[in-house]
């Protein structure tokens, strides 16, 4: 499989949003993190996976239709699996488009079981000026912090996400939004909890690579303190 940039995720956006346009659907509201995030940011040259998350079972169907649809001209993905969980929390697709070979992942809400995306977390995300045009192919970009923390709970058996990570750190971030994030998800759900030791792992990976960032050492601080 190989990998997407920047300029190609744009181009493939632009055609979703025509081709929503054709079939007249109602507006959709897609939230961008992982590689893809990375990539339209310009913090990394490619990504394999694209990650979206939607808000909602109708706005995951929507998308479905989109993607699945045939147009002539018009990318058709390749559905490869869809979860067979009957709730809305969690719901998940993977897609595949036929000339680039990309994956195009699809959650609803939740990310792998794990994370959420949280009403804080669609309040900083912000729309890209390649996608401000869009009316009915709505992008956003969920904010560096936010990914942050969603990178820190993949498998740091990858070393693209350790990559990840140090890019995101390298251009400066508020590590006091990334503590008040978790901090809200905790609040709501205490099983994320089991999440911290691995968040600290990540930490210090990235310690191990960049050195003794003092914001890492904040938040490194206050996990070690949550993690009792």
């Amino acid at each position: 499989m190989g990998g997407v940039t920047r300029e190609k995720i744009i181009s493939e956006f632009h055609l979703l949003e025509e081709k929503a346009r054709l079939l007249n659907l109602e507006p959709l509201e897609v939230y961008l993190i992982g590689g893809g995030n990375l990539a339209l940011r310009g913090l990394k040259s490619a990504t394999k996976d694209v990650d979206v998350v939607m808000l909602s079972r109708k706005q995951f169907s929507l998308l479905q239709g989109l993607l699945e649809t045939p147009l002539p001209k018009l990318p058709v993905y390749v559905r490869q699996y869809r979860s067979r969980w009957d709730y809305d929390l969690g719901m998940s697709s993977r897609y595949v488009h036929p000339l680039h070979g990309f994956s195009l992942d699809v959650f609803v809400k939740r990310v792998l079981n794990k994370l959420y995306l949280s009403e804080g977390m669609v309040s900083r995300a912000e729309v890209p000026g390649e996608f401000s045009s869009h009316e009915l192919f709505r992008i956003h970009l969920v904010s560096k912090e936010d990914i942050f923390l969603f990178k820190s709970v993949t498998s740091m058996e990858r070393v693209r996400d350790l990559e990840d990570l140090i890019a995101l750190v390298e251009t400066g971030l508020d590590y006091e939004i990334i503590i008040h994030e978790l901090e809200n998800q905790l609040s709501k759900d205490e099983s994320l909890r089991s999440l911290v030791p691995r968040i600290i792992h990540s930490v210090d990976l990235l310690m191990q690579q960049i050195g003794a960032v003092k914001g890492l050492i904040h938040l490194r601080g206050y996990l070690k303190e949550i993690s009792g």
